[in-house]
């Protein structure tokens, strides 16, 4: 697969600079952030929503893509929300790229390149409605991603269409992969310290030396300080979220040791974050 360090430009869906229902002020800001730092971008045409992640297919190699089914719960099963499943085929036909499909249905945030392995939390046994550790299921997902897939534990705390915890079950809002065999991990024991401990035993049994973004503040901010392990990192630069709090030096300070080669930037983006997802949601970066 290709990983984040090797990519060389991201796309944005079209609905992130929309006037309505979009955030232009802060599309602006991060598009003149790109520009300043020379990271290519463009725009992803044909979609249903501003988040771009999920839906846009997994580049294996520099001219294999990976097109699955996105069905998230998250969305069709919500009233009113199916609208915002997007079908990437026209964006994907706009831009000239072929790709290749499987029936599984996966979530591309859910799906992080760590190396020797893939990894993914075992949400997609549910969401392909088989039981947890299906090894048919297993199988056709290393076939179809064509590297062997660790899955790490998902607690569902609430129902879909609740927005106060996490419904998406998404590796990406949990992990990061920082090369060899290191990974960066969020602050989930703030909240679940069982569900931290649980992903990190997985994680440490497959050989990955863990290390966990935890915050020394006297009043955290748990509406947003969740949201630093959704960075967006193209070749060697990193933009991290910030929110203007105590965490922020914190967080600067993780992902500029675990990535000593790359140039680290931040941006505020609160009012992105509160929707539930920062800035690895809201792009795809690939090679070309």
């Amino acid at each position: 697969m290709i990983q984040d360090k090797d990519t060389n430009i991201v796309y944005f869906s079209e609905w992130l600079n929309a006037k309505q229902g979009g955030h232009p002020g802060f599309f602006k800001r991060l598009t003149s952030l790109l520009d300043k730092i020379g990271i290519k971008w463009d725009m992803l045409k044909h979609t249903a929503d501003y988040w771009a992640r999920d839906y846009m297919p997994l580049q294996l190699a520099e001219d294999d893509y990976l097109k699955y089914v996105y069905r998230p719960d998250y969305l069709y099963k919500v009233d009113g929300r199916a609208q915002y499943i997007t079908d990437c085929s026209e964006s994907c036909n706009e831009l000239g790229i072929q790709y290749r499909t499987t029936d599984i249905v996966i979530d591309g945030g859910n799906v992080v390149d760590c190396g020797a392995y893939i990894v993914m939390t075992d949400k997609v046994f549910e969401e392909n409605d088989v039981p947890k550790n299906d090894k048919i299921l297993s199988d056709r997902l290393e076939k179809a991603l064509r590297k062997n897939v660790i899955f790490i534990p998902w607690t569902r705390h609430s129902q879909p269409g609740d927005k106060e915890t996490d419904v998406y079950g998404h590796a990406d809002g949990f992990i990061k992969y920082c090369g060899e065999n290191k990974i960066l991990m969020s602050n989930l024991r703030d909240t679940y310290p069982d569900e931290a401990d649980a992903i990190r035993q997985v994680l440490e049994y497959h050989g990955y030396n863990v290390t966990e973004m935890l915050f020394d503040v006297t009043h955290p901010d748990t509406d947003v300080n969740w949201a630093y392990i959704n960075f967006l990192q193209v070749g060697n630069e990193i933009i991290m979220p910030c929110f203007g709090i105590s965490e922020d030096k914190q967080a600067m300070r993780y992902i500029s040791e675990a990535f000593p080669e790359c140039n680290v930037h931040a941006i505020r983006m609160r009012c992105v974050a509160y929707n539930g997802g920062a800035l690895h949601c809201l792009t795809w970066n690939i090679r070309r």
